[in-house]
């Protein structure tokens, strides 16, 4: 079992990952939608993992829904840093998290290109919900209702 953690630069938003797959067999994509391509995310995820968003300070974050408003962009207003990005699918929370926060990130695969944009919103729920982490909570945070 691999057990993975890191956060934003000031550490208000922190991720853990828990999965079988070492970060040199998980593969970052770096999606080339203006939003992801603006902010340097390169995103990882396991569809068999656990990932677990802690909030230090709920005040200083900001969900962000970006293009089919389908997903949700963790964002540290303090920092500015991306860390995560989750949907609701059939009512099971999914996510996946940005590689270039984890303390591991020099160990992950190459990045390859990714080019969600090209697809709907129905397209891209399949997607996610194929490719994204299947067990995703957030601690210590309210619901924001999305």
């Amino acid at each position: 079992m691999t057990h993975m953690e890191g956060s934003c630069y000031c550490g208000n938003i922190a991720v853990r990952v828990t999965c079988d797959e070492t970060a040199s067999n998980l593969t970052p994509r770096a999606c080339d939608c203006n939003f992801c391509t603006m902010n340097g995310a390169a995103w990882v995820s396991t569809p068999v993992a656990s990932m677990e968003i802690e909030i230090q300070n709920e005040a200083a974050i900001s969900l962000y829904e970006q293009g089919s408003e389908s997903a949700r962009f963790w964002l540290c207003q303090r920092c500015g840093v991306v860390t995560a990005v989750t949907c609701d699918i059939e009512g099971t929370r999914k996510g996946a998290f940005n590689a270039r926060i984890m303390d591991c990130r020099d160990e992950f695969a190459p990045t390859e290109p990714a080019s969600p944009k090209l697809l709907g919103k129905e397209e891209k729920l399949a997607r996610w919900n194929k490719l994204w982490i299947g067990n995703v909570r957030i601690k210590d945070c309210w619901d924001v209702g999305l």
